[in-house]
């Protein structure tokens, strides 16, 4: 997301958080971990997901806490979004190898990913903003990520920050194919949706010259 080039007007992230997770943010993120590792992952209901991957030069297995953005009970897909850019190293892990391992809630699955494209990430960013305003508002305020009141700054934010989405990759050991493999995508349904609603207007204004013209 761009930023004010003014000293006065540079949102100021609280806890000095915003180019790089802190140890604070670090502490936080890290807690869901040991519930996962337990087996008491269910506590946690859809709110936090654990990836599983591969370092990209130790081969090593790395694990990493991340909040869905939008979660699809159907289709069992989840969206999450890199909050400190595309340099993370878990994103550049993600995009050598292919995720290991999801676990969200009380599920546990070999998944398939897949990076969202702009109006992907734009739509499910929306659709947040639209679910949680005071999340958002709180999400902003310590990362300082300014005003995300407006469409074009949601979709600032979201060009430096990779969105990436996760589903099963099989219903189980069979290996049969997911029931969800004819259905759109979560991301791609909302990123469809909100075009067709920018299109409700010229289409309203077209019929009424229509309707004026008989």
């Amino acid at each position: 997301m761009s930023t004010t080039t003014t000293h006065e007007h540079q949102a100021r992230p609280l806890l000095r958080l915003r180019r790089q997770p802190g140890r604070i943010a670090l502490a936080f993120m890290r807690l869901p971990r040991p519930l996962y590792r337990h087996g008491f992952g269910r506590l946690l209901g859809h709110t936090f997901l654990l990836i599983a991957h591969k370092g990209r030069k130790s081969g090593k297995r790395r694990e990493t806490v991340a909040m869905p953005l939008t979660y699809d009970a159907e289709t069992r897909e989840a969206v999450v979004c890199s909050a400190w850019g595309a340099d993370t190293e878990w994103i550049r892990n993600l995009r050598t190898h292919p995720a290991l391992e999801i676990q969200i809630g009380a599920e546990r699955y070999l998944p398939t990913q897949r990076f969202l494209s702009e109006d992907e990430a734009v739509a499910v960013g929306l659709e947040f903003r639209r679910k949680h305003p005071w999340r958002l508002r709180l999400f902003a305020t310590i990362l300082g990520w300014g005003d995300l009141g407006s469409d074009e700054a949601v979709r600032e934010f979201v060009r430096g920050r990779p969105f990436v989405a996760f589903r099963p990759a099989s219903d189980g050991p069979s290996g049969h194919s997911p029931r969800t493999t004819q259905r759109d995508s979560s991301a791609e349904s909302l990123s469809r949706a909100h075009r067709e609603h920018e299109l409700h207007p010229a289409r309203r204004r077209h019929g009424r010259k229509e309707v004026n013209e008989k």
